[in-house]
């Protein structure tokens, strides 16, 4: 179906509304109106009783019900139209859609716009040789309904628009495409997939709204909302149609794709990743405009940002794994520009866990992760954000210990990754150069840390490779690494952050197995002299 003809037909929805409800009005009163017939042929009076015969005072009731239904609706139709006009404007404008949509909004209004035109109707066709008492009776009790539910849609109302209904609403239609489409219970249509990139639109909408009124609740629930697709869609995936991941030809009016290039397009194309492209992009804009003010929210993205990878390793979807790469990556490197040390430090903890998840299944992929913090852990010490580096060291030793643990085949060269994370300090005395001193010493003290590890662990041979990479260090430095290291008795730090640990902090046992790796420095110290 073409866009011309798509839009001719919303043009016409109204007359199509039109048309339904006056078939039905025209329908109900006629059948209303054939049963008092053959009640009447079959001389069934059981109506007769509960009205009064006086014509004039039925046509007046009848007229004032008429009246009371309009005014209850148009009652109703303020209301709701202020409370969702008042939501549109706080989230998104594709709510008032949504409401539209909503079967229970339409059975409601429906049935007040039947109500009132058959009981005008029926005011307008009584006659005195002809009271329709069933018409009567129907037309009583449906004002009555109208009355009676007229309180409850109003809570109804004021529920759905809260974000947690419409959000389950939307998550909800679009798990009914992914499930129908994989199980071949529909067909394949542009329609389908343009109608779930639009929902998607309209929930990153409201986590971008929701940033700008420092709304934290909301933010996170767009966010798990988006996760909850993801998780949802990999588990699928494999079983939609070729045709699903090919472009519709409306990505160049779709801002998260509108500015790249063909050949980013075409491998997005290749990877079958556009639909994750597009998520992990809203996660990329949160990030970006609530990683200093909002970090709650920042913290969500990386958080599900990490569950989402876990689920791509769970079905080894490396497509969907190199794009959360990228977008870690991409964190980190917003965090550099915006000279956020506290973005990155969030960030790669979340990038390490991972990591970790990765070693098992894996391991190669934890190397390519190594370079990338070194390379962003470096890039940040030229831009003098400090601090990035020494926690991309602590995260990695974190990471040769548990390859040491799970004995995985590329544990020599993840060692190698580690140990080359460090770089030249300069001879010159600044206050620059002293605060790289400071950066790369934690660098080195992350290094000693896995030494003692790999020597409580009776793993000479590698703590030997780290002290031969280490033993160009003056003796200096060697003794200031160990002074902090044995001053540093607790393990959790002494402000509020994510982590809560103390990077410098080293158990007793393995303090105590470092005191030999000290000593090799020592002795190659004497044997120089």
């Amino acid at each position: 179906m073409s866009d011309n003809r798509q839009s001719k037909l919303k043009d016409f929805q109204w007359l199509t509304s039109f048309i339904v409800l006056m078939f039905f009005s025209i329908l109900f009163y006629s059948v209303n109106r054939g049963i008092d017939h053959l009640l009447k042929a079959h001389n069934i009076e059981i109506f007769k009783s509960l009205f009064s015969s006086d014509i004039g005072n039925l046509t007046n009731i009848l007229g004032g019900l008429g009246e009371v239904i309009a005014a209850v609706l148009g009652i109703e139709i303020t209301a709701v139209a202020i409370i969702v006009q008042m939501a549109a404007n706080k989230y998104s404008p594709k709510i008032m859609d949504l409401f539209v949509r909503n079967r229970v909004n339409v059975v409601v209004f429906t049935l007040f716009i039947l109500t009132a035109l058959n009981t005008v109707l029926v005011t307008q066709t009584i006659r005195e040789d002809f009271i329709p008492y069933f018409s009567i009776t129907v037309a009583l009790s449906l004002t009555l309904l109208n009355l009676l539910i007229f309180v409850p849609h109003f809570i109804y109302v004021f529920n759905f628009m809260q974000p947690t209904v419409f959000l389950k609403n939307i998550e909800i239609e679009i798990f009914k495409v992914f499930n129908k489409l994989s199980r071949n219970k529909i067909n394949y249509s542009v329609n389908l997939i343009e109608n779930v990139k639009e929902d998607i639109n309209f929930i990153g909408d409201i986590a971008l709204n929701s940033i700008y009124q420092g709304d934290r609740a909301v933010i996170l629930l767009c966010l798990n909302t988006l996760r909850e697709i993801s998780v949802l869609y990999l588990g699928v995936k494999k079983n939609l149609p070729p045709a699903w991941f090919e472009r519709t030809g409306t990505e160049f009016m779709d801002p998260d794709f509108s500015s790249y290039s063909t050949y980013v397009m075409n491998n997005i194309e290749q990877r079958k990743i556009l639909l994750e492209r597009k998520i992990f992009r809203l996660y990329e804009l949160v990030l970006q405009k609530s990683h200093v003010q909002l970090r709650d929210a920042a913290g969500g993205v990386l958080l599900n940002t990490e569950l989402i990878a876990f689920e791509a390793i769970k079905y080894n979807d490396t497509g969907v794994l190199q794009v959360i790469f990228q977008y870690f990556n991409t964190y980190l490197r917003i965090a550099i520009s915006d000279r956020s040390p506290r973005s990155a430090f969030n960030t790669l903890e979340h990038y390490r866990i991972v990591a970790e998840g990765l070693l098992e299944s894996n391991p190669y992929e934890v190397e390519k992760i190594s370079e990338y913090f070194k390379y962003y852990g470096q890039e940040a010490n030229k831009n003098n954000v400090f601090f990035i580096l020494e926690t991309a060291a602590h995260d990695l030793c974190q990471i040769n210990e548990i390859a040491f643990s799970r004995n995985v085949v590329n544990l020599i060269p993840l060692l190698h990754a580690f140990l080359n994370l460090d770089e030249p300090i300069e001879n010159v005395e600044s206050d620059e150069t002293h605060k790289k001193e400071i950066s790369l010493i934690g660098v080195r003290i992350a290094q000693v840390k896995l030494a003692g590890f790999y020597l409580l662990n009776n793993a000479r041979n590698l703590a030997r490779v780290i002290y031969t990479d280490m033993k160009i260090e003056p003796l200096r430095r060697i003794r200031k690494i160990k002074e902090i290291i044995l001053k540093t008795l607790d393990q959790e730090f002494y402000e509020i952050n994510s982590r809560g640990i103390n990077f410098y902090y080293v158990s007793p046992e393995r303090r105590e197995a470092l005191m030999e790796f000290f000593d090799w420095f020592e002795e190659n110290d004497a044997q120089k002299d």
